[in-house]
């Protein structure tokens, strides 16, 4: 499982040469990224995860799920309480987006293709798994996230907490839930749960299943171009002198996700059983890179654009070498 990590990895990071030489060649239009962005996560990512649900139903599955659904909060939990404590030397922008940071994986851009690739012909439901991880973290990123990004800000200058303006921009659990992934998982589920392809014509569903098919097949190119399109611009300026960099990294990389090491082999030792793709998913999505949507928070909330897009970059070149080692030690 370590070297197929290792070569997919690498993989996905080879899949960024075509953005960085379309970028580099000015071959784009402005605007093409960020609608890239929204066809991986409207369109194909949503097929990905129904998709991962059509299988004969499985009562363990249900159980397995609920153990991701349980330790996806959990880890979340503890990288938002480590997060809050710290970074609080840094100017306002940066701390902010330190902490965004250090909490929010690239669970989806990055971490579901990456385990479509690694674990589902070995873990069927692996890919299913990896959704109930992505809906606690959309959870998480439309309330926590928001409010970091918000809270206590006047960026305006008008005296007024500029929170509450968030608030009615959309930064509340039903956007969440509302989240394409969210609306795919909760589709597929019918489709696990009941036998609902039964009633579908052959024909009808067949071309409903191959069209989800090639969509599905569009997630990993695609989510690898988009962040190899925003590698030109990233500026590595002073970017080894700084220290709350490297506080970043470690958490992010190595300290929180040994953390969540010690939560599933905790809960292995109680003698939970819990299918063998549980704790390689869980793993995988919390030691992942920087969420790339970290970016899009910082643009949209006015934080340090630009600092953010350094810590997800550097993140990203991190992550093919962490995370391997940490699968070794489940």
């Amino acid at each position: 499982m370590v070297a197929d990590v290792i070569f997919n990895v690498a993989l996905l990071f080879l899949l960024m040469i075509p953005g960085i030489i379309l970028k580099k060649c000015k071959m784009i239009p402005e605007g093409f990224g960020k609608g890239l962005s929204n066809l991986v996560l409207y369109i194909a990512q949503p097929a990905l995860i129904f998709l991962a649900y059509i299988k004969p139903f499985d009562i363990n599955i249900l159980i397995n799920s609920t153990y991701v659904l349980v330790f996806s909060v959990i880890a979340h939990s503890i990288f938002a309480v480590v997060a809050m404590l710290l970074f609080k030397g840094a100017e306002d922008g940066k701390r902010r987006m330190l902490r965004f940071a250090t909490i929010f994986s690239n669970a989806a851009f990055m971490g579901i293709p990456l385990i479509n690739a690694v674990l589902e012909d070995t873990y069927p439901g692996a890919t299913l798994y990896a959704s109930i991880y992505n809906i606690t973290f959309n959870l998480f990123l439309w309330s926590l996230g928001v409010m970091i990004c918000t809270k206590n800000r006047d960026k305006d200058k008008d005296g007024i907490d500029d929170h509450d303006e968030a608030k009615t921009e959309g930064a509340s659990i039903m956007k969440a839930l509302l989240h394409p992934v969210t609306i795919a998982a909760a589709i597929g589920l019918v489709f696990f749960v009941f036998p609902v392809t039964s009633y579908i014509p052959d024909v009808i569903w067949g071309l409903v299943s191959d069209t989800a098919t090639h969509l599905k097949n569009l997630v990993a190119p695609l989510s690898m171009i988009v962040i190899g399109l925003r590698l030109p611009d990233i500026s590595f300026k002073g970017m080894l002198k700084d220290k709350y960099m490297y506080l970043f990294l470690a958490l992010r990389h190595i300290l929180l996700p040994l953390a969540v090491v010690g939560v599933l082999r905790l809960a292995m030792l109680t003698g939970i059983e819990m299918s063998g793709a549980v704790a390689p998913v869980v793993l995988i999505l919390a030691s992942a890179p920087a969420a790339s949507s970290a970016t899009m928070f910082a643009e949209k909330y006015d934080c340090d654009a630009t600092y953010v897009s350094r810590l997800v970059t550097v993140s990203t070149l991190l992550s093919i070498v962490t995370m391997p080692l940490l699968l070794m030690l489940i």
